[in-house]
């Protein structure tokens, strides 16, 4: 009898979860369910399709999106009088920058393909579970749902 090996089954590369993930302002849960979704298309058409190009198109517009979805953070918890929104705002231009050098590296030939969606993940996960989820009470509190 021959026996094929199957290929093992590939893990998704983010799986949003209300529970794990939620930061219990619809507004903001949307938006980090897309940039979610977006990081995980990039790595799809990286790992899956091998589309450089499209990847780049991609991660562009997701850095831009992210810059969206940062300003109107910023200025929901500067309306709520939020303590430390200026500390948060700082941490987002942090990343901001990060992900254009980042991205610029990838261009260039300098980090691998992964890298990018991999760094993104690995900072969205940690900082709407400890970050915004600490916000998001003051919002919430200030009718914002």
């Amino acid at each position: 009898m021959w026996h094929t090996k199957s290929k093992p089954e590939k893990q998704p590369f983010f799986i949003w979860s209300e529970r794990e993930h939620s930061v219990g302002v619809a507004a903001f849960d949307h938006e980090h369910r897309h940039l979610a979704a977006m990081m995980a298309r990039i790595h799809e058409a990286l790992e899956e399709e091998n589309n450089r190009l499209l990847a780049v198109m991609l991660m562009e517009r997701l850095v831009k999106e992210t810059r969206l979805h940062f300003t109107h953070e910023e200025r929901a918890m500067e309306e709520a009088n939020v303590p430390e929104w200026e500390a948060h705002a700082a941490e987002h231009t942090a990343l901001i920058a990060q992900a254009e050098h980042m991205l610029h590296q990838y261009t260039l030939g300098a980090v691998s393909a992964t890298t990018f969606p991999h760094f993104l993940r690995d900072w969205l996960i940690p900082h709407m579970q400890d970050y915004d989820r600490k916000y998001s009470a003051a919002l919430r509190r200030r009718g914002l749902r």
